[in-house]
């Protein structure tokens, strides 16, 4: 009784998350939709620098990390060894939109601090000791999730992963959000402090800034509170639920912020000439400064 009560349970949860991820990648896909105008202008007239590739990588691999957990949910055939080939794809592929994402943000508060030589040096160094600091996190606690066949042919596979590992990295992340956060805010502090001198551009792109790192950073906490206080049966796919929204998440703040402000550096550009361009900002400059 007992058993059948715990697979009853297990296939609530497994249906109810296979629905959580379809609710997330079709809110993905409708915006990309609905944005497909905007995303064509944007990739063939803005300029090819740091930032845009980095807009890039998390626009596309997104596509394919969902792809990915779409397969893994509604293949209740597939294979062990196939699970444990697209689970460790997807660990990679979150990873690397994460950081791209947080690559992102961090150019951004670089162009509202003008790119100061000590503020670029700082971030330079805190994003070496943050990869560092990672790669000895996942050497030292290698433990790969442990991939099992579901029980139910509602789901292929489920993992396991180590609890500790996962929030030590996302307190990592957390690290870094803060110190670009405080960053960012303190120019909105002192641009406000000020007073004189108003510049729309410049506002828009503070605003920017701290809107989406402060929602990035709120679910980052999400993730470690979860995943540190989450004891209930299953809760390992909930965590992991989690983990892939807070990606998700991530590349959507980061895409719509980027096109946002390059529509507003065009729009700018056309009403009135503006002195303190995205283009001195190396962020996704759709019109020449050159006369």
């Amino acid at each position: 009784m007992s058993s059948t009560t715990n697979i009853l349970e297990l296939g609530w949860v497994l249906w109810g998350l296979n629905y959580a991820n379809m609710a997330v990648t079709t809110s993905w896909a409708y915006d990309s939709f609905l944005t497909l105008a905007d995303e064509v202008a944007f990739l063939t007239q803005s300029q090819w620098k740091l930032a845009k590739l980095l807009y890039v990588a998390c626009r596309y691999l997104t596509c394919g990390y969902l792809t990915l957990e779409m397969l893994v949910a509604f293949q209740p055939m597939m294979s062990i060894h196939m699970c444990q080939v697209i689970y460790s794809i997807n660990s990679y592929l979150g990873t690397l939109i994460v950081v791209c994402a947080e690559g992102v943000f961090l150019i951004r508060v670089c162009a509202i601090w003008g790119f100061r030589r000590s503020v670029v040096i700082l971030f330079s160094i805190s994003a070496l000791m943050y990869v560092i600091a990672a790669t000895v996190v996942v050497w030292i606690i290698r433990s790969p999730p442990a991939i099992t066949k579901s029980p139910i042919p509602v789901t292929s596979c489920l993992e396991t992963g180590n609890d500790k590992t996962i929030i030590i990295l996302y307190v990592i992340l957390v690290a870094a959000e803060i110190q670009i956060w405080a960053f960012a805010l303190y120019k909105v502090a002192a641009s406000y402090w000020r007073g004189g001198g108003r510049n729309r551009l410049l506002e828009q792109l503070i605003h920017h800034n701290m809107i989406y790192l402060t929602c990035g950073l709120v679910f980052s906490f999400g993730v470690i509170l979860t995943t540190a206080r989450l004891n209930v049966s299953y809760g390992f796919m909930i965590e992991r639920f989690l983990r892939n929204w807070q990606v998700t998440v991530h590349a959507f703040l980061v895409t719509k912020m980027y096109r946002g402000l390059w529509k507003a550096d065009q729009r700018h550009a056309l009403l009135e000439p503006v002195s303190f361009s995205l283009a001195t900002f190396q962020a996704a400059p759709g019109v020449s400064t050159q006369a």
